[in-house]
């Protein structure tokens, strides 16, 4: 006899499938429907980069046997009238990428009415529910709603269900080197591991001690330990260089409220220039960018 399922689970996905057939709303405003596999479009805000194989080839399997009990979220995009209703991916890109492979021709959905900022929250919280994301994934897309959609860390916070100094961690992550950043999307090292290189100074450095943090396996604690007592002894240097930094940190921030983009400010030692790095996101961001640089120029040049 087959083993019944909970009360609880039992109702929801009866429930499902009966909207599903009725094209009835769900609680959230969306329809539920089955579309044609082939009318859903990746989706352009998906926060997931690195895929795992094995992983998607159980999905695969169980789909082949079980189909798909949750939906996937999607919104409708604009096509032509003679080719029907066609739709952009907001959250489930597993699912249908395992439905593609499982052969299904129609897969469920809910069709939401989103933008685009609500279409990134979406996929970003569905991802960090289900713990699908690495830490660079997570810092990406946490930037991304503070530099393109110019929400503040706290709301983004609010938003995901995170703390503030946890998406400014987040965040603060991609100031590593790419090489590191590649580490811990292979899952080399992990979160807690790599934030303690942040307050290595030199490229070269931090990449030999991710390495060797890699290679033999300390953790996040040891990292910490041993970054902390490679650190120059000099009491006067340290404080004086961490009264430059805090002042650096805090144009940068000034200057991200203005710009309301990524900025980092990057002093060298001595007499040497230092740098200035905004991030842009596109060319056409790029080009709003130019425009705010040279509308103060000429601004201070007519005073």
């Amino acid at each position: 006899m087959r083993k019944p399922l909970g009360r609880g689970l039992d109702a929801l996905i009866g429930n499902a499938a009966a909207e599903i057939e009725t094209g009835a709303e769900d609680s959230g405003g969306g329809q539920f429907k089955m579309a044609p596999i082939g009318s859903i479009a990746p989706g352009e805000f998906q926060p997931r980069i690195n895929f795992d194989k094995e992983r998607l080839a159980e999905l695969t399997l169980a789909i082949q046997s079980q189909g798909i009990i949750e939906p996937l979220i999607v919104r409708r995009i604009d096509a032509p009238e003679s080719d029907g209703p066609r739709y952009e991916l907001i959250a489930g890109e597993r699912r249908l990428r395992a439905a593609r492979a499982a052969g299904l021709e129609t897969v469920p959905v809910v069709v939401r009415e989103l933008d685009d900022r609500a279409a990134l929250e979406m996929s970003l919280v569905e991802n960090i529910v289900r713990e699908d994301l690495n830490a660079v994934e997570e810092g990406l897309a946490f930037f991304r709603l503070f530099d393109h959609f110019g929400l503040t860390h706290d709301q983004i916070a609010a938003r995901v269900g995170k703390s503030r100094p946890y998406v400014g961690n987040s965040i603060r992550l991609l100031e590593l080197p790419q090489p590191i950043l590649n580490m811990i999307a292979k899952g080399e090292l992990n979160a807690g591991q790599a934030r303690p290189l942040l307050s290595i100074e030199s490229t070269e450095a931090q990449l030999s001690a991710a390495r060797r943090i890699a290679a033999v396996g300390i953790s996040a604690r040891g990292a910490e330990e041993m970054v902390t007592a490679n650190r120059p002894r000099n009491t006067k240097t340290a404080v004086s260089r961490a009264a430059a930094d805090a002042n650096l940190n805090a144009l940068a921030e000034g200057l991200q409220r203005a710009l309301k983009r990524k900025v980092r400010i990057f002093k060298r030692r001595g007499r040497n220039p230092g740098r200035i790095e905004i991030d842009y996101y596109d060319d056409n961001d790029l080009t709003a960018v130019a425009e705010i640089l040279l509308g103060n120029t000429r601004a201070s040049m007519r005073a």
